[in-house]
């Protein structure tokens, strides 16, 4: 009998959350499937890096899993474990034909890639696959974390597939979309980051329309694929190569070993200013080269902003162009955790013609500088509103933030040009290289590549681009002789609209307003999920616009 006592590997409990273990060439993980596993049919590799995995020997083809300790040869002593959760049966083939089965008897439910089984019913496991017992959400830091990746070893070492050529270790991050795992490459002893998607949440035609129609779906995803497998940015985290196999998209990344820009801010208790200098002007190179290609982030925050261990970091941002491959509905539902990083027009538009271009991510990297610098989040909103576009109409900027943190006027100046409402005099990211504030020369953290010529600050707008699906209207005079486009108007109109909203949250309204403070989207799901809790949810209309914009 083993039980999750026998599992704990106290040698490796790390926090390894996001892609902060360090890099090595050494391998330290399960064996790879053939040598020394002749023995077993399979084996549960953990996604905790705090457990150990567990085996399942050829001559016991069927294994019961629960809490009870009398009643089953795996124990997992968790509270949402039932005493007798599941039985996985091996039909004791060892070919290509060999089968594993799951029947599940437990009251939370044991999952597979997401999917309950169901109290009663069974389910195929297959190589690769995904599997939770009692909830297939994250646990940072819980023993009780148990979600495994199954290994099938019976039919002997696997032919293809990313199991033929990388060796799976722990996880190092759960997403909207995707498990981050560890690995590393069997021909070459190389660390990598391998994101795991669920293939039922990349984009596709229902199943009612033709096969033509599939086939030029399935066209356009692979190439998106190749797209992003042929940038090369030193500020991009590289995709060497993608597999496609038993219901999984696997990318191979490039491993990163300094965490991501969250937790070095919360570390940080925010940055001084030379530091995010540093890093956002490493941001704006990445984003110029990839919007210079024709393809905008779309789900930028702090969590896809991946760092070096060096000092000073080097940026690398990671999941370019995953949003536009991931299913739409999925992609704009996960969103709602933490909306704060979403441009207004993303949620606010109604015509689903209308579309929005790369100028959502100036927002988003607008959003990123003033969490930098103040580690918190720019805007006071609802947090009870569960509309997405009413809580997001409503949101104000706490611009007084800034000032309470000390930040400088150049500082301020470049935030306000990226969180422009509209985003037709929004700052684009090729132009924001050129702001008097990333160009300042301070020893020993910020040496520029190359000292960019002087621009002033009135000079740099909304830079033309292939992204773009904004129409060209001649209407810029008529705009200009607005009063409501005036950004010094603007600025007090905002200014006495938080003055009032401040107002009602001293007079005891406090539940009407509140500025959330940073939190980890996955964190956010996994919390609400667990404790039943509602979250702000995106309208038809929006999901239809969404789904537009990525077609």
């Amino acid at each position: 009998m083993q039980t999750a006592h026998d599992a704990v590997n106290t040698d490796d409990l790390m926090d390894d959350q996001t892609q902060q273990a360090t890099q090595s060439t050494q391998h330290s993980g399960s064996q790879a499937n053939g040598g020394g596993s002749s023995h077993l049919w399979g084996f549960l590799q953990p996604c905790s890096a705090q457990l150990k995995r567990i085996d399942f020997f050829k001559i016991q083809p069927t294994v019961s899993i629960g809490r009870n300790g009398e009643q089953n040869e795996i124990v997992l002593p968790g509270g949402k474990v039932s005493n007798r959760h599941c039985r996985i049966v091996w039909d004791g083939k060892e070919d290509d034909k060999s089968a594993v089965i799951v029947a599940d008897y437990s009251s939370n439910g044991t999952w597979i890639n997401g999917v309950k089984i169901g109290k009663d019913k069974t389910a195929i496991l297959k190589e690769g696959n995904e599997i939770a017992f009692g909830t297939p959400q994250l646990q940072p830091g819980s023993l009780e974390d148990y979600r495994f990746i199954y290994r099938h070893t019976a039919g002997g070492p696997p032919q293809g597939g990313v199991h033929a050529f990388y060796d799976i270790s722990h996880e190092l991050g759960k997403g909207s979309f995707a498990t981050v795992m560890k690995a590393i490459s069997r021909s070459t002893g190389q660390w990598f980051a391998i994101k795991m998607i669920q293939e039922s949440k990349v984009r596709r035609v229902t199943a009612t329309e033709n096969k033509s129609n599939t086939d030029k779906e399935e066209t356009a995803f692979m190439r998106e694929i190749a797209i992003l497998e042929s940038l090369d940015h030193p500020n991009i985290c590289k995709l060497k190569e993608v597999f496609r196999d038993q219901g999984s998209i696997d990318l191979v990344l490039e491993f990163v070993d300094g965490g991501d820009l969250l937790d070095f801010i919360l570390k940080n208790n925010a940055l001084h200013e030379a530091m995010a200098i540093h890093i956002t002007r490493q941001l704006c190179e990445a984003l110029a080269y990839i919007h210079e290609k024709g393809i905008a982030h779309r789900d930028l925050k702090p969590e896809n902003v991946l760092l070096t261990s060096d000092n000073p970091p080097v940026v690398k941002v990671a999941d370019f162009g995953l949003a536009k491959v991931v299913d739409s509905y999925t992609f704009l539902k996960t969103m709602c955790g933490t909306p704060s990083y979403l441009a207004p027009e993303v949620v606010m538009q109604t015509d689903q013609q209308q579309g929005y271009s790369h100028l959502v991510d100036s927002w988003s990297v607008g959003v990123i500088v003033f969490s930098m610098l103040t580690s918190t989040n720019p805007f006071i909103e609802d947090d009870n509103q569960r509309d997405m576009k009413i809580r997001i109409a409503g949101r104000l900027i706490d611009w007084s933030v800034l000032d309470q943190a000390g930040v400088s006027e150049l500082a301020k100046d470049f935030i306000r040009q990226l969180l422009e409402h509209d985003s037709r005099r929004r700052l684009s990211l090729s132009a924001a290289r050129y702001h008097p504030w990333l160009n300042q020369l301070i020893p020993g953290v910020n040496n520029p590549r190359e000292v960019r010529p002087a621009a002033s600050v009135a000079s740099l707008g909304p830079a033309d681009s292939s992204l773009s699906s904004l129409p060209d209207d001649d209407d810029d005079d008529a705009m200009a002789e607005d009063t409501n486009s005036d950004p010094v108007m603007n600025s007090g109109l905002e200014q006495l609209q938080l003055n009032q909203l401040q107002q009602r949250l001293q007079n005891g309204n406090a539940s009407q307003g509140a500025r959330a403070p940073l939190q980890r989207r996955s964190q956010v799901l996994a919390d609400a999920a667990a404790n039943d809790l509602d979250l702000p949810e995106p309208s038809w209309q929006m999901l239809d616009a969404a789904d537009e914009c990525s077609a």
